[in-house]
């Protein structure tokens, strides 16, 4: 069984759950009379639909309640998709001194809630995190409770088993909506294993369509994504590590994807990064078999660490991650090869 960590804190007095309590009391409050459910800013796939599925699952707790959803800066274009055809309430103006319960989702870091950062910390309502990253303190310094598994693919997966442990009736919809996170989160499933399969599987038994989820999404790039791979990979650097391949580039969007790219095509860690209004990113890959010898966890040992380091946010997967910095992509491409050379005690090498 997967360890499902559930987390009350209260004055530094924390209580662990080896496993999902069997009521989820943290979404049962007193006081329930409107909540608010938050994704990351640019929110993903995997934030819209576990935060769709929160929304309904606090309709089912408590009749009558105001739940809306709030997404910082909008949704990504493959969220937009999912919310056009499976819209839920949005508000982009909240008043916390109003809100009962807060339910922030897929969120690692507080500053990912971009202009709601600030007045959430400080807002009085019971504040819950439901996330399949790890969490940074900016974030258990102020949760009420906390829930997490990081082995889990996708925040949609926990939501599914919370369905499942208070034995709430998964719709057709809503079933769709979870199933089309957990696919996009799980890069279609190549990175699901049993248990991830068991709640697909537990979705499609309640009419969801693993199709339906790939084209919902819009899992066919679109025209800018599709060029941005092939201007990533036509300007590609290639470098390395003892046996390992290493591919670098440099895009001004579509990181993420420039970065599977790579890895699809044969690097066993990628960095692409860009940069806007002297911002940069970066989004690393990794394969499978890069992680499982080396042991670097890119979200944990690379991505996490240089935000930390260089006053920036990041985090993410053993095999995903990504990070953005004020500072020169220069910069972040150095401590990323710099934090790797050690842990490997390899000099990289050029490609030419």
């Amino acid at each position: 069984m997967k360890k499902l960590v559930v987390e009350r804190r209260n004055h530094k007095i924390t209580k662990r759950y080896q496993r999902a309590p069997s009521k989820f009391p943290f979404l049962k409050p007193k006081r329930l009379n409107r909540a608010i459910v938050i994704c990351h800013r640019h929110a993903d796939v995997d934030a819209y639909c576990s935060a769709y599925g929160v929304t309904n699952i606090l309709n089912k707790i408590k009749k009558g309640v105001q739940v809306e959803v709030v997404a910082p800066e909008g949704l990504n274009l493959p969220a937009r998709r999912v919310a056009e055809k499976y819209p839920v309430q949005q508000n982009e103006k909240i008043d916390f001194d109003n809100i009962d319960l807060a339910v922030v989702v897929d969120t690692g870091h507080l500053a990912l809630l971009g202009e709601y950062a600030e007045p959430f910390k400080n807002a009085k309502c019971l504040k819950v995190f439901l996330d399949h990253h790890p969490l940074n303190n900016t974030i258990t310094d102020i949760a009420d409770y906390v829930f997490t598994n990081e082995m889990a693919t996708s925040t949609s997966e926990l939501v599914t088993e919370i369905f499942s442990t208070l034995k709430l009736t998964i719709s057709k919809d809503v079933a769709q909506v979870l199933l089309t996170g957990i696919i996009f989160d799980s890069q279609h499933l190549r990175l699901a294993d049993h248990n991830t399969i068991k709640i697909v599987s537990k979705l499609c038994e309640r009419g969801a369509s693993i199709r339906d989820s790939m084209e919902i999404g819009g899992m066919s790039r679109d025209r800018s994504e599709r060029i941005a791979r092939l201007k990533g990979i036509q300007r590609l650097s290639l470098f390395t590590l003892g046996d390992w391949v290493v591919g670098l580039t440099k895009i001004g969007s579509h990181q993420a994807s420039v970065a599977r790219a790579m890895i699809d095509l044969g690097a066993d860690l990628a960095i692409a990064v860009g940069e806007d209004a002297g911002r940069s990113r970066c989004c690393l890959r990794a394969s499978h078999s890069f992680h499982k010898i080396t042991g670097i966890h890119l979200g944990i040992n690379i991505a996490q660490i240089i935000a930390e380091n260089m006053g920036g946010v990041g985090g993410g997967h053993p095999t995903a991650s990504s990070f953005t910095l004020n500072t020169s992509p220069e910069k972040l491409v150095n401590s990323v090869f710099r934090i790797v050379e050690n842990s490997l005690d390899i000099k990289k090498k050029s490609l030419k």
